[in-house]
C-alpha cells in the first residue's frame, strides 16, 4: 500500500513539474518577444509624430465608460500607440501586446492574459497619456494589437471609480471582453 502511495504521490510531482515547465516555455517565448522588441519607450517625453494616427479607438472601462481614446502612429522607422483619458479619468497600468495575433498571451479558455503581455507599466500617481514606441522592423506587415490598462474615475477630488480598460476591438472570445484590433503598415505609412 505504501509503494501504491508512494509512486501515486511520484506522479502528481512529475505531472506538477512538467505542467509548470509548459507555462515557463510560454512565458519565455513572451520574454524573447519582449527582448526582440526592446525599444519599447513609455512615457510622456515620447515625441509622436506631427501628423494624424493611423487608427484612433475608445478606450472602453467596465464595458461601458468612454474613459479615453487608444490610438496608433507610423513614421519611417516606429510604430508609436498612446493611451490618452479623457478629463476626469487616470491610468494606473498599462498592459499592452503587439505583434503577431497568435502569440497574444491567452489562457486556456483563449482569453488575454494582460499580465503576460510584453509591454506595461504601472503609473503611480496616475497619467493620462501614455505612449509607447516599437522599431517596426521588429512587426510583421500586418500585426495585432491588445491594448489593456487599470483606470480610475476621479469625482470631487475622490477616487469614484477603478476600472479595467480595453482599447475597443473585436472580442477574443465571447465569455471575455478583452479585446484586440489588427493594423497593416501599408495602410498607415
Amino acid at each position: 500500500m505504501k509503494t501504491k502511495l508512494f509512486y501515486l504521490c511520484l506522479g502528481v510531482i512529475t505531472l506538477t513539474m512538467a505542467s509548470c515547465e509548459s507555462e515557463n516555455n510560454s512565458d519565455s517565448s513572451v520574454n524573447n518577444l519582449a527582448a526582440k522588441q526592446n525599444e519599447v519607450v513609455n512615457s510622456t517625453n515620447v515625441n509622436l509624430p506631427d501628423f494624424s494616427p493611423c487608427v484612433t479607438t475608445d478606450l472602453l472601462a467596465a464595458r461601458r465608460f468612454d474613459a479615453g481614446e487608444f490610438r496608433v502612429y507610423f513614421d519611417a522607422e516606429k510604430v508609436y500607440v498612446e493611451y490618452e483619458t479623457n478629463e476626469d479619468w487616470y491610468i494606473r497600468e498599462t498592459h499592452l501586446y503587439i505583434g503577431d495575433q497568435e502569440l497574444t498571451p491567452l489562457n486556456r479558455r483563449g482569453e488575454p492574459v494582460p499580465n503576460n503581455f510584453p509591454f506595461g507599466g504601472v503609473h503611480p500617481d496616475g497619467e493620462q497619456n501614455v505612449v509607447y514606441s516599437v522599431s517596426k522592423s521588429t512587426l510583421p506587415k500586418c500585426f495585432s494589437i491588445s491594448a489593456n490598462a487599470e483606470v480610475y474615475f476621479v469625482q470631487n477630488g475622490e477616487i469614484a471609480l477603478v476600472e479595467t480598460a480595453w482599447a475597443r476591438g473585436e472580442r477574443f472570445t465571447q465569455t471575455s471582453w478583452g479585446m484586440f484590433f489588427d493594423v497593416c503598415q501599408s495602410s498607415c505609412w
